[in-house]
C-alpha cells in the first residue's frame, strides 16, 4: 500500500490527459449534492478518491485482501441460516470485496452488474473467484448475470429461489437513466440536496420472492483497514403493497448510504457519474430559479466560476455548466475574454451588445 500511494504521489497529476474535464465533473457533482463541502477542498477530494480507486484495485488482485476484512453487523448470523438475501451496496471504499467477501464465506453468489462493467472486469472478477476456488478449496456457485438483459429479471428470480443470494451496486446501472428512463421500473429518491432516479429492481425482487434486503457499506479507515458494514435486513410487510416497499427499501438505502458518504466523500467513485441519475428537467428548473433570485449584474461584471468552469477537451476550449452537465465549445479568444473580463472596463464594446446579453442570460458573467 505504501508502494501505491509513493508512485502515486510522484504522478503530476495534473498532466494526465483529461485530468481537468474528470475533475471539473467530479466537483459539478459535490457541490449539486453535496453543496456543504466548500468548492475549494474539491480538488483533494478528487485526488484522495483517485488514490483510493488505486487501493481498490490493489485489493482486488490479492486474494488475502479478503482475510483481512474487518466486518459489522449481524455476518455471522447471515452466514450461518443459509437463507439467499439481497445484499445491496455502493461503489465506496473498496467495494468489490464485498461480492468475493461472501463467495469465500461459502455464499452462492450472483453478481448483478451493467454490461459494461459486465465487459470491461468480468474476465478480472472471474480470475479473483477461481484464485479463492483453488485457495480455498470453495465448491459453492458463482455467476455474473447482465442486468440489462431482457432475460435478467426472470432468471434473478430462479436464482434467488434456488436459494442463490444476490449482490448489487445501487450506483451501478446507469443505462435507464436519463433520456432513455423508463418512469415504471424507477422512481425518484432523496439523495442529499437532490433527488436522484433508482430502479424499483431491487424492491420488486426482494417483495416478490420474499428476499431480505441487506445493506452493506464499504469503507476505507484511516489506517487503511477495509470495513464491510451489514447492517439490519429489510423485510417486505404482509400489509404493505408493492410500490410502497419499493420506494420506502430505496429511500432507506440512500438514506443509509448517505451517513457514510458524509464521512467518507473521498471514497465514492459515483461523483465521476452520479449526474447520469439526475433529472436534466429539475436541474434546469433549478437554474432558473438562482437566475431569478440573482440581484443585477454589478457595474463590473466578472466571469461566473460558482456556475461555469472553463477546460480543454481534446485540445479545445470548452465551457462546462456545472449545473446542468452541458459542454460549450468556445473559441480560443471568448475564453480569454471570460478570465480577464473582471478587469475589463467595457466589456459590452468589446463583445458586442448581443455577445455580451446572451452570457449574461446565460449567468456565464454576472
Amino acid at each position: 500500500m505504501d508502494r501505491c500511494r509513493q508512485q502515486f504521489e510522484s504522478l503530476d497529476l495534473r498532466k494526465e490527459k483529461g485530468y481537468l474535464f474528470k475533475f471539473t465533473t467530479f466537483s459539478a457533482s459535490v457541490q449539486n449534492i453535496l453543496p456543504e463541502i466548500p468548492i475549494e477542498k474539491h480538488e483533494d477530494l478528487f485526488q484522495k478518491l483517485l488514490l483510493q480507486q488505486v487501493y481498490t484495485s490493489f485489493d482486488q488482485q490479492f486474494l488475502t485482501a479478503n482475510d483481512l476484512i474487518q466486518t459489522k453487523g449481524p455476518i455471522r448470523k447471515l452466514v450461518n441460516s443459509r437463507q439467499p438475501n439481497i445484499y445491496c451496496t455502493f461503489h465506496l471504499g473498496s467495494y468489490r470485496l464485498l461480492t468475493t467477501y461472501l463467495y469465500r464465506n461459502g455464499i452462492d453468489v450472483a453478481l448483478l452488474v451493467s454490461r459494461g462493467t459486465y465487459q470491461e472486469q468480468g474476465k478480472d472478477i472471474w480470475a479473483t473467484i477461481k484464485g479463492l476456488q483453488k485457495k480455498h478449496n470453495l465448491t459453492n456457485s458463482f455467476q455474473i448475470l447482465d442486468a440489462e438483459q431482457t432475460s435478467s429479471t426472470l432468471q434473478v428470480i430462479r436464482e434467488l429461489r434456488a436459494g442463490t443470494s444476490l449482490v448489487i451496486f445501487l450506483d451501478g446501472v446507469t443505462s435507464t437513466t436519463g433520456v432513455n428512463r423508463q418512469e415504471d421500473k424507477e422512481i425518484q429518491v432523496r439523495f442529499g440536496a437532490q433527488q436522484v432516479w433508482a430502479r424499483k429492481g431491487v424492491g420488486f425482487l426482494s417483495y416478490l420472492t420474499k428476499t431480505p434486503i441487506v445493506p452493506v457499506i464499504g469503507y476505507r479507515e484511516r489506517n487503511l483497514n477495509n470495513v464491510l458494514s451489514f447492517l439490519d435486513p429489510i423485510v417486505p410487510e404482509a400489509d404493505c403493497d408493492r410500490e410502497t416497499y419499493c420506494r420506502l427499501s430505496l429511500q432507506h438505502l440512500y438514506d443509509t448510504f448517505w451517513e457514510y458518504l458524509t464521512r467518507y466523500p473521498d471514497q465514492w467513485e459515483g461523483w465521476n457519474y452520479i449526474h447520469k441519475f439526475l433529472d436534466q428537467h429539475e436541474l434546469e428548473q433549478q437554474a432558473d430559479s438562482n437566475k431569478s433570485q440573482r440581484q443585477h449584474p454589478r457595474k463590473r461584471v466578472a466571469f461566473n466560476q460558482e456556475r461555469y468552469s472553463i477546460c480543454d477537451l481534446e485540445d479545445a476550449p470548452i465551457l462546462f455548466d456545472r449545473r446542468l452537465y452541458v459542454t460549450y465549445e468556445i473559441s480560443t479568444d471568448l475564453r480569454d475574454f471570460l478570465l480577464q473580463v473582471g478587469t475589463i472596463e467595457a466589456p459590452e464594446e468589446v463583445l458586442g451588445t448581443e455577445m455580451y446579453l446572451d452570457l449574461l442570460s446565460k449567468q456565464i458573467i454576472a
